[in-house]
């Protein structure tokens, strides 16, 4: 049964909405709105409408005021709208063109004229959006699931193997966070974007020459023989000459790097490896990272011929060398993600279940003996790459592609500093949805669900929680079936596209927007309500500073009160976000402060019987902790409910990297910044021991603090750098401060150690913004001083 056009009038006159319904018939689903206010909530709550017929003159908002919300949460690009009104001025006309309308139509009207409009708008928008699949379905032609058909390929040859079914996954993981931890350190490799995803994505293959080394081998429980480890050390240059037939007849970035990756993933830095014997930077970057991803993944998990070591094991051996030499950059970025990679490992990531799935459809691919192996994997490859490409071209918002058998998510969020932009989400963690309304999920889900191999792709609105403000944003998603089991849904990528920021409402105040005269009895009962929320709510007058009340009888007046005398000031405010919000028509928020206390203030521009003013809303805050940046304190800690240990370095007593990325934005303006690494570090837990390495942290921490402020800011950076930040300091200050601080290290005695001293290099910036660039450049001078020791 074929579904009915959906569609939604909006007309004060029950009998215009009958009328209209009359003439149109039983072909369509109706969706009535008695006013602009109801059909706006409507379409918060429902976007399916496939077109909407609009009256003007309407109470509580007419129907421009319906058109403007509509442009403003784009609503009005999916959604058609044809007015129909009897305003004959031609102004009002060209208003409703200009304001996004198709057509207009007069009353009295000719029920033909409606049919036939109503019939060629919906024919035009349906053709639209067929287009829009045709275009989406050739987009997506060649590529299926990113995850799942590298992970597919590459178990073509892992399948008799003994490897655990999240090898890929765990290669692609610690490849991707390597690559971006060095482009933090360094940029001597001069890796852009688009080198990171395609090493990241042709490090699944690193292994694909293993299909030629017979199984007996490669599942052997005891140690190999010389003759064995011979057989096994040619899968590198199998691997190699398989690309390299896909490289003769296509010349392609992506193949060119699986091709160093898979000869060369296991050469070593000292030269000791093979096939080639390279040395050093003789082995490109791509080889280089994937092979120390590979070595701590095989540590970590179970083999034929080995139980699994833990984490700390595993990160021990590498560092001791046990594993063969390494670049040290690169074994330096591998200690600094530690503390991820260790969630990572110790979470579920489905390993059964993503072992089955691939088992299942690696024997479907065995099974098609009319493609060759190679031209399977070259075509695999080229849709990678045209992936690749295309999201490589798409402009901000939010990508990500999820696994369905994996449960997995990799995010991108292009809003983002590179260093924060990149992330992977198991699903099944409860925070993973915690920006989502519970509406929104179950929204998102069914539509999902609803999806088909025919009808892959869907769009919907959703408010996206950023802060303390909610965001308007576009989702689109596309969902992902094996072309293996045309039936078979393997997972969908997906965009969050141009969000937009619009003002939350409170719930209480949603029929009381911005703009529109508000009646004062309505505001009165608001009052009551909104008092069980906040510690303060109270109307004020910006232009004239004073106090507004509403009487009995809803009638706004003005006060003798100054509205600054609250904040125990008895003159206009400095920023005073009321005034702004007052300017702007708007709503906002902010922290402001009294001499005791602080308030979390909402400030919402209303029109009460003509008169504007602004409503505040205040909520006191709770104990925290200050800081000061260029000029402007912030509440930390408490302001967000949290606990402070989350964000405390147990080993230090500093603040830990979570809390440095949590409240990111509000350090932004700390006048001076530095970073402070431990000098010869590595020596002293290669000579001493891990313990010793330990201790000389949590006391150079300790001497650290003893020289600052209680203001000033240290964090557990990473490994043993710290970052340090200073509100309100001068550089010469800063210069007397990193003396005083290096001083105070020297003279540390380590008493269960004490032949041996320590020293750190620092390296520090003023009046550097933004903070990420301050943190780059001090970084930076910071080696340049290690180098002079």
């Amino acid at each position: 049964m074929e579904m009915k056009q959906k569609i939604m009038i909006v007309d004060d006159a029950e009998i215009n909405r009958q009328i209209l319904m009359a003439i149109l018939g039983d072909k369509y689903e109706y969706v009535q709105a008695e006013n602009g206010c109801q059909a706006v909530h409507m379409l918060q709550h429902d976007l399916t409408i496939d077109l909407i017929l609009l009256d003007i003159n309407m109470p509580e908002i007419n129907g421009f005021q319906v058109l403007e919300r509509m442009n403003k949460f784009h609503w009005i690009d999916e959604i058609p709208v044809i007015i129909i009104s009897s305003e004959e001025k031609r102004d009002v006309i060209e208003r409703a063109y200009i304001f996004g309308a198709e057509d207009y139509i007069r009353r009295p009207f000719d029920s033909f004229i409606v049919r036939r409009r109503v019939q060629n708008i919906l024919k035009l928008y349906a053709n639209q959006k067929r287009l829009k699949q045709m275009v989406s379905d050739q987009i997506y032609e060649k590529e299926e699931n990113n995850n799942l058909m590298i992970g597919i390929l590459s178990h073509v040859v892992e399948f008799r193997n003994s490897e655990s079914g999240e090898h890929i996954l765990h290669i692609r993981m610690v490849t991707e966070r390597l690559l971006r931890r060095l482009i933090q350190k360094t940029d001597q490799y001069q890796l852009s974007e688009s080198d990171i995803a395609m090493i990241t994505t042709a490090a699944a293959l690193h292994d694909i020459g293993k299909i030629n080394v017979p199984e007996s081998i490669l599942n052997k429980p005891g140690k190999l023989t010389q003759e064995e480890f011979e057989i096994i050390k040619t899968h590198t240059t199998i691997g190699a000459d398989i690309i390299d037939q896909m490289i003769s007849r296509s010349e392609k970035p992506l193949l060119r790097i699986a091709w160093e990756i898979c000869r060369w993933h296991h050469e070593r830095w000292d030269g000791h490896g093979y096939p080639d014997g390279l040395i050093g930077e003789q082995i490109p970057i791509s080889a280089q990272v994937v092979a120390l991803a590979d070595v701590y993944d095989a540590l970590i998990s179970e083999r034929c011929y080995k139980n699994a070591y833990d984490h700390e094991t595993a990160m021990d051996m590498i560092m001791s060398g046990e594993c063969g030499a390494f670049n040290p950059l690169l074994l330096k970025c591998l200690y600094e993600i530690s503390p991820e990679l260790r969630i990572v490992v110790q979470g579920n990531l489905g390993e059964e279940a993503y072992r089955q799935e691939a088992d299942r459809l690696a024997a479907e691919i065995m099974k098609k003996k009319s493609t060759p192996c190679s031209d399977r994997a070259q075509c695999m490859l080229e849709s990678m790459q045209e992936q690749l490409e295309f999201f490589a071209s798409l402009n901000g918002g939010i990508q990500f592609e999820y696994d369905h058998v994996s449960r997995l998510a990799n995010i991108v969020n292009w809003n983002e500093p590179p260093q924060y932009r990149y992330s992977v989400m198991n699903i099944a963690d409860k925070n993973c949805f915690k920006h989502l309304s519970q509406k929104d999920f179950h929204r998102l889900k069914d539509a999902l669900d609803a999806t088909t191999p025919e009808n892959r792709e869907f769009s919907m609105s959703i408010m996206l929680l950023q802060g303390n403000d909610y965001e308007w944003c576009e989702l689109r998603m596309h969902s992902l079936w094996s072309e293996l089991s045309p039936d078979h849904y393997i997972g969908a990528v997906g965009q969050l596209i141009k969000p937009q920021h619009v003002t939350s409402e409170l719930p209480l105040l949603d029929g009381l927007s911005e703009g529109e005269n508000a009646d004062g009895k309505d505001i009165r009962v608001a009052f009551e309500q909104l008092k069980q929320i906040f510690d303060i709510v109270r109307l004020v007058d910006p232009a004239h500073n004073a106090v507004m009340e509403i009487d009995d009888k809803g009638i706004l007046r003005q006060t003798d009160q100054h509205c600054a005398a609250f904040w125990e000031n008895g003159v206009n405010c400095a920023n005073c976000i009321s005034t702004r919000a007052l300017s702007q028509k708007t709503m906002l928020n902010k922290l402001e402060f009294t001499r005791r206390d602080i308030y979390y203030v909402v400030a919402k521009y209303l029109c009460i019987n003509g008169t504007p003013c602004v409503l505040e809303m205040l909520s006191k805050m709770n104990e925290g902790r200050w800081i000061d940046a260029n000029g402007t304190r912030f509440l930390l800690d408490k302001s967000r409910g949290e606990n402070r240990k989350l964000f405390s370095d147990a080993l230090t007593g500093a603040y830990s990297r979570r809390y440095f990325e949590t409240y990111l934005t509000h350090m932004e303006g700390m006048e001076c910044v530095e970073i402070i690494d431990v000098d010869r570090f590595k020596q002293v837990n290669d000579t001493y021991g891990h313990l010793a390495g330990d201790v000389v942290l949590r006391d150079i921490a300790a001497a650290i603090q003893s020289c600052i402020r209680s203001t000033d800011i240290l964090i557990r950076y990473g490994g043993d750098e710290f970052l340090l930040l200073f509100p309100k300091m001068s550089e010469k200050h800063m210069l007397e401060k990193n003396e005083k601080i290096k001083k105070a290290v020297e003279s540390i005695v380590f008493t269960e150690y004490p032949d041996f001293h320590v020293t750190v290099s620092i390296g520090g910036v003023c009046g550097v913004h933004p903070i990420m660039e301050a943190i780059h450049q001090a970084d930076k001078l910071m080696y340049e001083n290690k180098r002079t020791l």
